[in-house]
């Protein structure tokens, strides 16, 4: 799908996986609250981790309007975090963003079709992970996401994922190594008539021999037997990872784009 192409469903699907992200991400915060065009989270306990530092907007605006935006209600920051949910305005404003210096990523929203999900090559058992072991490999994807991230920030995501783990009482399914330590994951989030699959990883050494396939095929098919309307996941659209869900039968339903940029006086 290029960047011109339609999005091929109804727009209440999209808007109601905004505001399950919305829900989690204002519910693990420390604070959250309405501001001009949307809401703002403030989490002074985690200030490393920018999804809990966030201003979000929901409509249209204009460049001059969501950095001042960011500029008031992200004082005392070392960055600006802005994620603008209308896909027509972020692709408007993505060319002033970029040349003022920030960065620019574009999340893809992604449903699972009514199709038979594709067969997973061979794995002869999936084990249920512990939180223990599922936070290894969310610290092990941090430092390979984010190289020279302070032992602080690091610390900071791997809390982040906790909450986010504790608030939806998810289960984690991987691929284990003989020696018992985990070698891929997958999480699996039902609440309810919604099921969101997240946190796809597989350990660099592991990788090639088709693991996250084959967790995402499995947790996929665990979603369609439980009394979830319909399931959902995210991606970067610019990272190869969407491909391999588009072949399992996700299909793109909504974009969100994400601006950040650090302070220069924090360099």
């Amino acid at each position: 799908m290029t960047e011109t192409d339609p999005v091929p469903v109804a727009e209440p699907l999209f808007q109601e996986i905004l505001e399950i992200m919305g829900r989690t991400v204002r519910s693990c915060a420390g604070e959250d609250r309405s501001s001009p065009r949307g809401w703002v989270a403030r989490t002074p306990s985690l200030p490393d981790v920018w999804s809990l530092n966030q201003v979000r907007i929901a409509g249209p605006v204009s460049f001059s309007e969501a950095v001042a935006i960011a500029d008031v209600e992200q004082d005392g920051l070392p960055f600006r975090h802005v994620v603008i949910e209308d896909d027509a305005t972020g692709r408007e404003l993505e060319a002033q963003f970029a040349s003022a210096g920030w960065d620019v990523d574009r999340e893809v929203y992604m449903v699972l079709g009514d199709d038979p999900v594709v067969a997973p090559i061979k794995v002869t058992e999936f084990a249920q992970l512990s939180e223990k072991q599922g936070l290894l490999l969310i610290r092990v994807g941090a430092v390979e996401r984010q190289p020279g991230i302070s032992a602080s920030g690091l610390d900071q995501l791997v809390e982040y994922a906790r909450r986010e783990g504790s608030l939806w009482a998810e289960e984690r399914y991987g691929v284990l190594d003989r020696d018992g330590s985990p070698l891929a994951m997958t999480k699996l989030r039902l609440d309810g008539h919604v099921a969101w699959v997240e946190d796809v990883f597989t350990v660099p050494a592991a990788r090639g021999r088709g693991l996250a396939r084959a967790l995402v095929t499995h947790v996929s098919a665990l979603a369609q037997k439980s009394d979830a309307n319909f399931v959902f996941l995210a991606a970067d659209d610019n990272d190869w990872p969407k491909h391999l869900y588009e072949s399992i039968g996700f299909r793109p339903v909504g974009y969100t784009r994400t601006f950040h940029r650090r302070l220069e006086s924090s360099n």
